[in-house]
C-alpha cells in the first residue's frame, strides 16, 4: 500500500510539473511578443515624432520643436540633425544655403533702422543680428556674408553721417578688417518727405567704405523705385546701393520691402 501511494504521488507531481511547463512556456511567449508589441509602438511613435518634426520645419518652428526633443529623447534629436532638421546647438537659417553664415547689423537713434532690421533677420532667418557697437570684430569677419544698415542723421556731411555708432566703428575699426571679397548687402532708412535733398546718405558712405576695403556688394535696387525725393548719396549708377526704406512716410510698405529684398539676395547668391 505504501508503494501504491508513493507511486501515486510521483504520478501526481509530474503530471503537476506537466502542466507549469506550458503555463511559463506561454508567459515567456507572452512577454516576448509584449515587448515586440512595445518596440514596435516606439518605432512608430518615433517615426511619428519625425514626421511632425519635418511638419514643423516647414513652418519655420524647428528649433523650439528641437529642444522639446533633446529634452525627451537626445538620440531622436541627434537623428533630426542628421536629416537637416535643426537642433538647439546647431540651428539651420531658414531659406539660406547649407551652411551659408550671414550677420546682420545696424544701428539706431529713434528705433526705425531696427525695426526695419528685424523686418529682415525675419524674412531671412537670420539669428545673428545687432547693433554694431556690440559686435565683436571676428564675429563679424567670421560670417560668410553681412547685412549692414543705418539711418541718416548728419543730412549734408561728407562722413559719419548716421549719427549712431556706425561713425564710430566705420573709421575707428574697418579700416582694420579685411573683408576682400566679402559679401555685403546694405539698406539704409531716411524720411524722404522731410529729408528730400539727402534720403539715405549714410547707406552711400556704408558702400563707400565697405567698397573700399573690398567688400562685393549685394542686392541694389533702382533708385526711381518707391520714393519721392530729390538727392540721395546712396545712389551709384543709378541705383541705390541696396534696399532703401521710409519708416516715417512709408512705414506700412517696410516689412513687404524687406521680404522681396531678401529673395533678390537669394537670387542673386548673396544667401
Amino acid at each position: 500500500m505504501r508503494a501504491i501511494v508513493i507511486s501515486l504521488t510521483c504520478l501526481a507531481c509530474g503530471g503537476y510539473g506537466r502542466r507549469v511547463h506550458p503555463q511559463r512556456d506561454s508567459l515567456e511567449k507572452g512577454a516576448s511578443r509584449l515587448e515586440a508589441f512595445v518596440m514596435d509602438g516606439s518605432k512608430l511613435a518615433q517615426k511619428g515624432m519625425q514626421e511632425r518634426l519635418e511638419r514643423q520645419a516647414a513652418n519655420g518652428k524647428e528649433a523650439k520643436l528641437c529642444q522639446v526633443l533633446a529634452a525627451t529623447n537626445p538620440a531622436a534629436a541627434f537623428q533630426a540633425a542628421g536629416t537637416g532638421i535643426s537642433t538647439p546647438l546647431r540651428a539651420r537659417r531658414v531659406g539660406m544655403s547649407p551652411g551659408m553664415s550671414v550677420g546682420l547689423y545696424y544701428s539706431t537713434s529713434t528705433g526705425n533702422t531696427e525695426t526695419v532690421a528685424e523686418y529682415i533677420a525675419g524674412a531671412a532667418g537670420i539669428e545673428d543680428w545687432k547693433d554694431i557697437g556690440d559686435a565683436d570684430d571676428a564675429e563679424i569677419t567670421g560670417h560668410d556674408a553681412i547685412i549692414v544698415g543705418a539711418p541718416t542723421w548728419h543730412t549734408g556731411a561728407d562722413s559719419e553721417r548716421s549719427g549712431t555708432s556706425w561713425d564710430e566703428w566705420l573709421y575707428n575699426t574697418l579700416p582694420n578688417l579685411d573683408f576682400s571679397g566679402k559679401k555685403v548687402a546694405i539698406f539704409g532708412v531716411g524720411d524722404s518727405g522731410s529729408y528730400s535733398d539727402n534720403y539715405c546718405d549714410a547707406a552711400g558712405e556704408l558702400y563707400d567704405l565697405f567698397t573700399g576695403k573690398g567688400a562685393k556688394v549685394f542686392g541694389m535696387t533702382p533708385s526711381d523705385e518707391g520714393y519721392d525725393y530729390t538727392e540721395s548719396k546712396s545712389v551709384v549708377d543709378d541705383k541705390f546701393v541696396g534696399r532703401m526704406f521710409d519708416e516715417d512716410s512709408y512705414s506700412d510698405e517696410s516689412e513687404e520691402r524687406a521680404k522681396s529684398w531678401v529673395e533678390q539676395l537669394k537670387s542673386e547668391g548673396f544667401m
